[in-house]
């Protein structure tokens, strides 16, 4: 599991699961095995490495980053003394993490590292302060040792021309008023970093040996965002990553903003080359209402479906656009450049009418549905199965799966409910091959930073062919995770299922992170 969502292509699958069944994964055989703790919250993805060499021996490795600037090898069999194999924390002396952020009580290491198993590299992007300013730096660990490889780290700096707000003398720089949530990608010799949260969006290319910034794109420099939140085409993804193809080409989802198909691209999906230079787009042709209305198309990422030469995107509109990778489709009417759009439940809440007024006066219509995309689909055997969150009370899900031939079928729906504010699931799908396939989700429940009381999350099973539940961790006594983390997901391997939760509520004093680890009793 050398990155967010197990490949570049983010399918969330590992078809080489021998061990566990729908047949063994249920309350009397399946259950929590173990949890170790770690100095944060961990909104990371676990990584995992097999049959690695540490200090001498060899280990199954689960890597975890936390929001307290810390990096943890452990063996991901066995608890042991409860100790890591290796533990690095990326602070120079006299700094720390960033604190009043966006994520509470600090801001450190958000976004699901990468590994390059050809060198043993984990790539972290880090955020820290001293003395008052913030900084991000790109790391390279050697995943043996923790140790800084190729010169590392290096300070992330970009700066274009551009007139929007932010702008200072006629340029635009990044700052860290800006989130760097999505998953790293390190595909054809270049690590790409995306950044949300700020006003406008950025995504940057880095030379995976050198370190040194091979390309750079801002969303919008010239114009400012218009909804809720003033943003400009940010890049969060639900937690997930830019994703490449097999031609070096990259892609990824924008949040709210501005669209003119020139210099702005809120609310798009976009197309790269790895020095970043933009080869193509595709805009919903309503997105001055997503822009709003605060209803980012990248609230959800991007899934290639593999062997094919589409991409899937979806966001809090609950609308899924299907894309093609060879002309994404531009801006339409009535998003006649997709290959389709659909909606998740259609059949189950029919979708409705609503509007918004924008800052300048101007309404705008559109329909949305009852549900909203925060993660990413995952494909198995012809089938992309998407988790999402409601928005109604009588909205049923929150797992479905859609039949795939060139175009999307919907199919079977999971008969749980999950709450509004649950923020989730990006599915995850384990397999031996293309029979036993199990679909793992995370149900959050009211997940840490949210409105309501925090709640332990839920870590759930389903069978991939009918969704109907196999095993959920409040089935036996001992088997809750800690509280939940928006936009996490879970890994599966060698038998064992991973997922990071917070041990403490925010109001404790430096509450801790948690890994807790699944499988055969």
């Amino acid at each position: 599991m050398p990155t967010w969502h197990y490949d570049n292509g983010r399918a969330g699958l590992n078809a080489h699961e021998t061990s566990l069944t729908p047949e063994n994964v249920s309350a009397p055989t399946f259950g929590k095995l173990f949890s170790v703790l770690v100095d944060g919250y961990v909104y990371a993805q676990p990584l995992l490495v097999s049959a690695l060499t540490i200090d001498g021996g060899t280990h199954n490795a689960v890597f975890v980053a936390t929001e307290n600037d810390s990096v943890y090898a452990f063996d991901a069999d066995s608890l042991g003394t409860g100790s890591p194999l290796w533990q690095v924390s990326l602070l120079n002396t006299g700094e720390t993490p960033i604190t009043d952020a966006s994520i509470q009580p600090v801001l450190g290491i958000t976004a699901t590292p990468a590994i390059d198993l050809a060198s043993n590299t984990m790539y972290v992007v880090s955020t820290e302060a001293l003395n008052g300013a913030g900084s991000f730096r790109l790391h390279a660990l050697d995943i043996t040792s923790g140790t800084e490889k190729f010169g590392g780290p290096v300070t992330i700096q970009a700066s274009i021309p551009g007139t929007n707000s932010d702008s200072v003398n006629g340029v635009v720089s990044l700052t860290t008023s800006c989130l760097q949530r999505a998953a790293l990608l390190v595909a054809n010799g270049s690590v790409f970093i995306g950044f949300g949260a700020c006003h406008s969006g950025w995504l940057l290319s880095y030379d995976d040996k050198t370190l040194t910034q091979t390309g750079v794109f801002n969303a919008s420099p010239n114009l400012n965002g218009e909804g809720t939140f003033g943003g400009a085409g940010g890049i969060w993804m639900g937690g997930g990553g830019p994703v490449a193809d097999d031609s070096g080409n990259v892609y990824i989802s924008t949040g709210n903003g501005p669209a003119n198909g020139t210099s702005a691209f809120g609310e798009s999906v976009l197309k790269f080359d790895s020095q970043l230079h933009l080869l193509d787009y595709f805009t919903p042709y309503d997105w001055a209402f997503m822009d709003c209305k605060d209803t980012d198309l990248a609230a959800g990422g991007v899934l290639l479906i593999p062997g094919s030469s589409q991409v899937l995107a979806g966001g809090k509109s609950g609308k899924l656009y299907l894309l093609s990778t060879a002309e994404l489709g531009g801006m339409q009417a009535s998003d006649a450049g997709a290959t389709q759009t659909l909606w998740f439940e259609s059949d189950l809440i029919p979708p409705y009418s609503t509007s918004c007024t924008d800052n300048q006066g101007k309404t705008w219509k559109t329909d949305i549905n009852s549900y909203e995309i925060f993660g990413t689909g995952a494909f198995f055997n012809g089938s992309v199965y998407l988790g999402v969150t409601p928005t109604a009370l009588s909205a049923p899900g929150p797992l479905r799966a859609f039949a795939y031939n060139g175009n999307l079928t919907p199919g079977p729906v999971a008969a749980n409910s999950i709450l509004m504010s649950s923020y989730g699931t990006t599915p995850f799908i384990s397999a031996s091959g293309t029979s036993g396939g199990i679909v793992w989700v995370l149900d959050h429940g009211q997940p840490i930073q949210s409105a309501g009381a925090q709640t332990t999350a839920i870590l759930r099973a389903y069978d991939a062919l009918s969704l109907n539940e196999l095993y959920d961790s409040t089935d036996n006594a001992g088997d809750a995770p800690g509280y939940g983390i928006k936009f996490t997901s879970p890994i599966v391997a060698n038998g064992k299922v991973y997922i990071t939760t917070g041990h403490d509520p925010v109001s404790t004093l430096n509450p801790e992170g948690e890994l807790d680890v699944y499988g055969l009793k």
